[in-house]
């Protein structure tokens, strides 16, 4: 466990035994080992045992030792567990509040039966507080504050947005009049491309005599909205948007070591730090050392970057995006962690919506803005029949949408090939909603669900099922329906839809959109190792939004794959064989 984690543990311990009346004594005991555990200047779990078997930290005596040591070593603490299940989990929620203490908490839940922050605004609507002592006008109000400040922040932001308000801020930092920083970079999980992500991680080296100033410049950033801590190492601010931001600042000959510890993940940190540790290696954020321990700095192992970091170890380099704890040490120590695919293998695009439908911008202004982004081919793919919503395109109108491609092809012969597609609903028994006259004039066919989504999860999976039987289906569209922080996807068995996906060589679609990113990553490896082809889609419905396939290639790294596994990776006469034999393959079948 981290040490901030066990600090966390210990600081709610001491808040629980408020809540029930402890000795003040126990409380501060607690309360004052948090602190010190989060102000260490190295992992707990890397300090020796003395020969008591005790961990020996000043200002923890012997029962939080006892403690400290069960955490590390079994990652639980039944007394902490025992405490949790002793008082009603609302007055935990309650605590999490700004301005409101464990005493308070308490009072509301013995007074008005206030179990939970929904509980404790409707109370405050309904005038429930204002006859109870110590909650006087001001103070209810400044709790409805904290009430609406808790919903905006206590969520996860989408990669996309925290990626920019990250990138705002660096750019801040680093436009400094005295060019206070040596080197920045964004750490945590946006480095990792996380579809979602609940903070944002800084890691900067200035150098020492500018630290003030650095600190300063930091401070007076005008999207701050309040500022959580203000350490010489540690600067913590929430923004306007409700977002956090931990900036942490080294020294600059230890920028790549804090850099790395940062990034995370904490599982991948836990499982290089085990390997390590038995070839006599310690790491931690302040270095890799040799041996004697962290506390020895001529035992320092000098490395200038990340490629340098694993190889002292004998290892691959392992690109952010990977570093989960899902297998890449071992493949990292193997070398066999696959050339993982790149915005620059991308050739083309396919899911692209038009004015057609419920696409922003014209067809050609599409295909003009692909051309620009240098795709050698686009697949249009309005809406089908079914999608009234998004004004689905009946017989008529895709054929005369058709007829508009080709003469649009011979306008731009030899510049980028327009793929003839649509994106057709499948309907509750897993057909598709056009005759198959009308599918067999497509060059391809995204095969998605748009309604019913409360389905079992059986009927789900055979409803997906059956339209990838269909011949005309191509690929099937955004896997299980989900819109990050806003709606799971349907209930439906992935791995089985995936086995008819390869029998039948019908592609997956990554959806990029960042509100999707559907297929899961974690499900990519899987994908790929049934060799079931995937491809990379926009759903762009504006010019701006093709440039969401970017995020869809942060994604399928992350999944491990390679050029090779993609679609869209291959030229436009490969990729029309793919999309015959599909259809020829499936017919064959039938």
């Amino acid at each position: 466990m981290t040490n901030s984690e066990i600090a966390n543990i210990f600081e709610q311990i001491a808040e629980i035994l408020e809540i029930k009346g402890e000795n003040p004594f126990k409380i501060r005991a607690y309360s004052n080992a948090s602190r010190v555990i989060n102000s260490l200047g190295e992992n707990i779990s890397d300090i020796s045992e003395e020969k008591n078997g005790l961990i020996n930290i000043p200002g923890i005596g012997k029962d939080l030792s006892l403690k400290l040591k069960e955490l590390i070593n079994t990652g639980h603490l039944v007394y902490y567990d025992e405490l949790v299940k002793s008082i009603p989990q609302g007055i935990l929620e309650l605590i999490k509040l700004r301005g409101l203490g464990p005493k308070k908490a308490n009072m509301l839940y013995e007074t008005f039966h206030i179990n939970g922050i929904s509980d404790l605004y409707d109370a405050i609507l309904s005038n429930k507080l204002s006859k109870m002592h110590g909650f006087g006008e001001k103070t209810i109000e400044n709790l409805k504050k904290s009430i609406e400040e808790y919903r905006i922040f206590n969520q996860r932001f989408l990669y996309i947005d925290a990626l920019e308000q990250a990138l705002a801020f660096v750019s801040y930092l680093k436009n400094t009049p005295y060019k206070l920083v040596c080197q920045i970079m964004i750490a945590g999980s946006l480095r990792r491309k996380m579809e979602t992500v609940g903070d944002i991680d800084i890691v900067a080296s200035v150098k020492e005599k500018d630290n003030k100033a650095f600190t300063e410049r930091f401070f007076n950033y005008d999207k701050i909205l309040r500022v959580e801590s203000t350490g010489e190492t540690k600067l913590s601010v929430v923004l306007k948007s409700g977002i956090h931001v931990d900036l942490r600042i080294v020294p600059d000959e230890d920028f790549v070591y804090a850099l790395h510890h940062f990034t995370g993940s904490k599982l991948h940190n836990e499982e290089l730090r085990t390997l390590e540790k038995k070839s006599g290696y310690k790491i931690n954020e302040y270095g890799i050392f040799k041996d004697e321990g962290a506390g020895n700095t001529s035992n320092k192992v000098k490395v200038t970057n990340e490629f340098e970091f694993y190889n002292v170890f004998g290892m691959q380099f392992i690109p952010p995006e990977l570093r989960e704890g899902a297998g890449e040490i071992e493949a990292a120590v193997n070398h066999s962690i696959p050339e993982l695919i790149e915005e620059k293998d991308l050739q083309g695009v396919f899911h692209i919506h038009t004015t057609y439908t419920d696409g922003k911008d014209s067809l050609e202004e599409m295909v003009e803005a692909s051309l620009k982004s240098g795709y050698k081919y686009v697949g249009i793919s309005d809406h089908s029949v079914s999608a009234y919503y998004a004004n689905g395109l009946d017989r008529l109108n895709l054929k005369s949408q058709i007829e508009y491609i080709d003469r649009l092809n011979d306008k731009y012969k030899g510049k980028i090939r327009i793929f003839k597609g649509i994106e057709s609903d499948i309907l509750t028994d897993g057909k598709l909603d056009y005759d198959d006259e009308t599918l067999s004039m497509l060059d391809f066919v995204i095969a998605s669900v748009h309604s019913k989504f409360n389905m079992p999860e059986s009927l789900m999976t055979e409803r997906i099922i059956n339209a990838i039987k269909n011949p005309y289906t191509t690929m099937i569209g955004h896997l299980t329906g989900r819109l990050l922080l806003e709606r799971k996807g349907y209930e439906v068995n992935i791995s089985k839809i995936l086995d008819y996906a390869s029998k039948y060589r019908t592609i997956i679609e990554l959806n990029a959109n960042p509100k999707r990113l559907d297929i899961d990553w974690r499900h990519i490896k899987e994908a790929i190792s049934k060799s079931v082809l995937i491809s990379i889609n926009p759903d762009a419905h504006n010019v701006s939004s093709i440039y969401f396939v970017n995020y869809g290639v942060n994604i399928a790294k992350k999944g491990w794959a390679t050029k090779f596994d993609i679609l869209n990776t291959r030229s436009v006469g490969d990729v029309l064989k793919i999309f015959k034999d599909i259809r020829y393959y499936k017919f064959k079948l039938k």
